[in-house]
């Protein structure tokens, strides 16, 4: 069985699928961390240890409100633009699976982590980061955008 390495590096349309992902998790993250920041500097809180605590925050809240939208709506606002969904390979869509698949939002380097776990193991579905199949879910296009 392949890897999403092996099928991403001749693959087109799961190489746009894992653009629009990270489109979509760009603009997420501006509308997390921008805020976040601005309020920090508000605060004073952007001087020394402080700053980290900035980041922490950010992201427990992208991982409650990419958990949250999952879970109600089926898509971020990112990936509400760039035309994905989430959905359950399980059946109807849960609480602790959208908040199992986003668990690695609360710290960056865990997020890239389950991102190249998911390309380097062998898979079925190459559109799962590792979470995802943890959770028993995937991203799929819900409908097309101009890109």
């Amino acid at each position: 069985m392949p890897t999403a390495f092996d099928l991403l590096s001749h693959d087109l349309t799961l190489q746009r699928h894992w653009l629009k992902r990270f489109l979509a998790a760009v603009i997420d993250v501006l509308l997390v961390f921008v805020p976040v920041s601005i309020f920090m500097i508000i605060l004073a809180w952007n001087v020394g240890t402080l700053w980290y605590l900035g980041g922490l925050i950010s992201g427990f809240i992208w991982f409650a409100y990419s958990s949250f939208l999952e879970y109600t709506v089926h898509c971020t606002i990112g990936k509400l633009l760039m035309g994905l969904r989430v959905v359950s390979i399980k059946g109807r869509a849960e609480l602790y699976q959208m908040m199992m698949r986003n668990l690695t939002k609360v710290f960056a380097l865990f997020l890239i982590i389950d991102f190249l776990v998911g390309m380097i193991v062998e898979t079925t579905d190459p559109r799962q980061k590792y979470t995802d199949r943890m959770a028993g879910t995937s991203v799929i296009v819900h409908k097309d955008v101009p890109f």
